[in-house]
């Protein structure tokens, strides 16, 4: 074989493109192997407690005799308060502030005096804890008749706007509200909206309120207007933060009167209701009470008023519910003349504290989960401390203390144990204020990155 057989083939040099062509996609894959998910138990973790730095109230605009707005602090924190609505101004907090103020009030507190910062406006046989604005809630018992009707008010704190969606409910089930749907509220404004005119009807009615952007503060002024000589009566009615199978309507006042329950169901099963009389030594069902049935998505009313005023509840000073699906419910009472509303509140298990209007007044205590103790502490306008007292608190029976009438902040707290309670005002009328626990801490999400 020749030499010129044997020659090689001359070899092609690979360029710098090539060279990065093949490296670049190898680099790449090796990098995204590097690369986990972060894992599942990390990524759920509880947002944090921190101490409250800022806390916002919304007052409600006043009823006729109803102008007056106190505000206080219920560690008698003392500072300065922004009040936003209807204009920018600065109150001085030491011990209780009242205040004359028909339109809505929107007060801010920040640093040390946002922890316990509290407010209620009130008048004349009707009065509405200042709430914090909440994205969610249920006004349940509204009517949108002649002789009962309500308005449905919402209230923007903010500069911008606030968006809200309103469910209503009826014995029918859901009721189609296009007016309800997708409110919108510019900010510092208020807006309100008279059932009888959008939603006409005889039907007791019971609203859920989800507020999808922004903040609003929410309430419902509640009407009666009987023919003739009747009860002419109007009061606020208070807010139910959630469903459950046990409600406590605490706050009955010592008057005979027409008394009216209403129940909403807002799942997809039927409810069965199981009603209890509470007394201060029981908490029993008459032999005569009837199983409630609330179908799903709907109300149910029932008139309470024989059976209230038979023997076997002489002494009540409220209803249990058991119900075997969540719902919320409300007591409605016309006595005297006087409307006011017993609503399921919230349990208490270490604080809560309210702001008193003037006069006459009771703390209604019941619903406790196991044997503890509840302080109660009244304090005046000034700060300085006119009443203490411990109640036990036993599964089963119910406590009514009267307070001081020149109380102006109740604070009550609760050991080894839970507890429902509620404010009674009055005479002359009367009016119930549920409490709930105060908050003292402001809730930090947690948030990290997916990848790491």
């Amino acid at each position: 074989m020749t030499d010129r057989s044997r020659r090689s083939l001359p070899v092609r040099r690979l360029g710098p493109l090539e060279i990065l062509a093949v490296l670049v996609p190898l680099l790449t894959v090796a990098a995204l192997a590097l690369v986990r998910p972060i894992d599942d138990a990390d990524s759920t973790r509880p947002p944090t407690d921190v101490p409250l730095t800022r806390a916002t109230l919304v007052c409600p605009p006043a009823l006729p005799g109803t102008g007056t707005v106190a505000l206080a602090n219920a560690d008698g924190t003392t500072g300065d308060v922004t009040t936003r609505i209807p204009a920018e101004d600065t109150v001085s907090l030491d011990g209780t502030v009242r205040t004359g103020i028909k339109k809505a009030l929107v007060a801010q507190a920040e640093g040390e005096l946002a922890a316990g910062f509290i407010g209620v406006r009130y008048g004349d046989a009707a009065a509405s804890s200042c709430a914090v604005p909440r994205p969610e809630q249920w006004f349940t018992g509204v009517g949108a008749a002649p002789e009962h009707f309500s308005t449905l008010e919402l209230v923007n704190p903010d500069g911008g706007p606030a968006v809200a969606d309103v469910t209503v409910l009826g014995p029918s089930g859901p009721v189609d509200v296009p007016a309800l749907r997708g409110v919108t509220v510019p900010g510092g404004r208020t807006m309100r909206f008279a059932l009888a005119d959008i939603v006409p009807t005889r039907d007791e009615l019971a609203l859920h309120v989800v507020v999808s952007r922004g903040r609003l503060g929410v309430d419902v002024v509640d009407h009666v207007d009987e023919l003739g000589r009747g009860a002419r009566s109007r009061d606020w009615l208070p807010s139910q933060g959630e469903t459950g199978t046990t409600a406590y309507l605490l706050g009955l006042g010592g008057k005979v009167g027409d008394r009216t329950v209403v129940l909403a169901n807002p799942g997809a099963s039927e409810a069965r209701v199981q009603v209890k009389v509470i007394t201060k030594e029981s908490e029993f069902s008459p032999a005569d009470a009837d199983e409630i049935r609330v179908a799903p998505g709907s109300t149910e009313t029932v008139d309470l008023t024989e059976l209230m005023e038979g023997k076997a509840a002489r002494g009540a000073l409220g209803l249990r519910l058991d119900a075997t699906q969540p719902v919320t419910a409300s007591l409605r009472t016309v006595a005297g003349g006087d409307l006011s509303h017993a609503v399921a509140g919230s349990r208490v298990s270490a604080r809560a504290s309210l702001a008193m209007p003037r006069g006459p007044s009771r703390l209604v205590l019941a619903g406790a989960n196991g044997v503890g103790v509840a302080t109660y502490v009244v304090t005046d306008e000034d700060g300085k401390e006119i009443a203490r007292e411990r109640v036990e608190l036993k599964p089963g029976v119910a406590s009514r203390v009267k307070l001081p009438r020149d109380g102006a902040v109740l604070d009550l707290m609760v050991e080894r144990s839970g507890a429902f309670a509620a404010l009674e005002i009055g005479p002359p009328g009367l009016t119930v204020l549920p409490l709930s626990e105060l908050p003292l801490d402001g809730r930090v999400p947690s948030v990290r990155p997916a990848l790491r």
